[in-house]
């Protein structure tokens, strides 16, 4: 899972971020909860493409961890291998450029 390191914002949580990246791709895709132990939301551009995003507070980082992966589990299976994985990968980078060049994140 790719992991983006981002200036030390320990007030940062993880509805505000959801917050900003729904802002940032709004009218463009959709930005929805995905509660689970390994992300706190998901950058959704349809039912196979789709990118989990976490937050995670450290004593002295913050950073971002996110994997390209399908929104639903049918969508996963069909989408599985190598094909797959190339369509989500423009999702993957248009999210880590986001976190990358964000103002609030600098």
């Amino acid at each position: 899972m790719p992991v983006e390191t981002i200036a030390h914002h320990p007030e940062l949580t993880q509805e505000q971020a959801q917050e900003l990246f729904r802002k940032h791709f709004e009218g463009k895709y959709k930005v929805e909860d995905f509660k689970g132990p390994f992300r706190d939301f998901i950058v959704v551009k349809n039912p196979f493409i789709g990118v989990a995003v976490k937050l995670e507070q450290t004593g002295n980082e913050t950073k971002f961890i996110f994997s390209g992966q399908a929104r639903r589990l049918w969508a996963g299976l069909l989408s599985a291998g190598f094909l797959g994985m190339l369509i989500r990968n423009s999702l993957t980078t248009e999210v880590k450029h986001y976190i990358q060049t964000a103002p609030e994140f600098h």
